[in-house]
């Protein structure tokens, strides 16, 4: 099944077609968000982003656009003939795309690279956060912190609350399409429809039932939601979250707290929120959760 995804360095737009496929690269590693299927197909050709797909020595090799710049990279995971791999990969992209390093190379990766051959950089923009669900699931016990004050503030403001879960296909489509045009007004974000992250969404609530989506709702109104993808009995992986903070400051932290709740009563132990992308406040806001580890990525380049 493999080799239907074509060898380097031809390149192919991602379809569902290839869940099967790319989770045959990927199944015997840490579920790294960049190389999670639902991501990246998510994010893939019908946005602005024209991630791709190849493969190199049986490895699986992915052209990213940079999450801010837009700069197309490449990346790749697997356990074969990494070196070679890491170098042709190199010279291809400083060939095409002006580009002297790899990225979002996973940790396992890493390590086994030549330090004489590669320079090796952790990406500490780049770092997934990993969080225990038992922890989470108890935020409102924490002592001392604002997000347990202020979930006990939210429940007494609206004590008949309601948290629904359903799968993408047991919901309203265009409420939720418009919890997210709510969420762009208060962020005085105009155009939301242009938003690459808009039509990601739009696009991810086309996929299989994999995805859970956590729902907040207050006076049969929908304020908020998380969605998330649970990916082995141990790890889920995070994917959209979007909440109308007018109706309260902490609205997320509830949010965060009944998903974790309703992951633990599932079995899943860890939870991958992604990266922050070197945004300031968002590191602030996801270090704020206690994350217990990081799944690490670096930057590869030659060692000249």
């Amino acid at each position: 099944m493999i080799n239907i995804i074509p060898e380097f360095p031809n390149l192919k737009d991602i379809e569902l077609s290839d869940k099967v496929h790319i989770k045959a690269f990927t199944s015997e590693f840490l579920p790294y968000s960049d190389f999670n299927f639902t991501a990246m197909w998510s994010w893939s050709w019908n946005t602005n982003h024209k991630m791709m797909i190849s493969q190199l020595n049986k490895n699986l090799v992915v052209l990213f656009n940079d999450y801010v710049s837009g700069e197309y990279f490449l990346s790749f995971i697997g356990k074969n003939k990494i070196s070679d791999t890491a170098l042709r990969l190199i010279t291809y992209s400083r060939e095409h795309y002006k580009v002297d390093s790899l990225k979002l190379i996973p940790e396992e990766i890493a390590e086994v690279l030549s330090k004489s051959e590669f320079k090796v950089v952790p990406d500490r923009d780049s770092y997934d956060y990993v969080y225990s669900v038992l922890d989470l699931a108890n935020i409102d016990t924490w002592s001392r912190s604002s997000l347990s004050k202020g979930i006990k503030q939210f429940i007494k403001k609206y004590p008949n609350y309601v948290i629904k879960q359903n799968t993408a296909q047991e919901i309203q489509k265009n409420e939720y399409l418009e919890m997210f045009e709510i969420w762009a007004k208060n962020k005085n974000i105009k155009d939301h429809f242009e938003l690459n992250e808009y039509k990601a969404f739009k696009k991810s609530l086309q996929s299989d039932d994999n995805i859970k989506i956590t729902s907040l709702y207050i006076d049969n109104n929908l304020v908020g939601f998380n969605t998330h993808e649970i990916i082995s009995n141990n790890y889920a992986n995070s994917g959209f979250s979007k909440a109308n903070i007018k109706y309260h400051k902490s609205i997320y932290a509830v949010l965060n707290w009944e998903e974790a709740k309703i992951l633990k009563k599932q079995g899943v132990k860890y939870y991958n929120w992604e990266q922050d992308v070197g945004i300031e406040n968002l590191r602030k806001s996801k270090m704020s959760y206690h994350p217990i580890s990081f799944l690490r990525k670096y930057k590869v380049s030659y060692n000249n």
